[in-house]
């Protein structure tokens, strides 16, 4: 009878490692399960945030763009109107340059006559 009482005890301790074995592993599993979901979720974040990026460089490009359009135009524009495009154009060459494979040579000329513009109304303080 004390055998039979021991391989029962020895079996039933086996059971209960082997549950708390399984509960262990399952845990993990669930741990690694949630882990990959969040970096999942981090990488999808990154790529919201590389396309936000991306679209306000577009947008300061525009604004340049836009810019120079008026200043060929013949439209005056006020100094502080200048500064506004002159800081999208330090915006975006810097976005240009973290990001080599966006494309630039749209801005290349038209940066250089909005600063050549704005230095020649600088220094005849000619702003509207």
């Amino acid at each position: 009878m004390q055998t039979f009482v021991g391989i029962l005890l020895g079996g039933s301790f086996l059971a209960f490692l082997q549950f708390l074995i399984t509960r262990h592993d399952d845990k993990n599993d669930k741990f690694r399960e949630i882990e990959k979901t969040l970096n999942d979720i981090i990488t999808a974040i990154k790529k919201l945030d590389d396309k936000g990026d991306e679209r306000e460089a577009v947008n300061k490009r525009v604004r340049i763009l836009h810019f120079e359009d008026e200043l060929q135009e013949g439209k005056g524009h006020s100094k502080d109107s200048f500064d506004q495009v002159l800081s999208d154009i330090s915006g975006y060459n810097s976005y240009c340059d973290k990001h080599p494979e966006f494309k630039n040579e749209q801005t290349i000329a038209t940066v250089e006559h909005i600063r050549r513009v704005y230095q020649e109304r600088l220094e005849r303080h000619d702003f509207l």
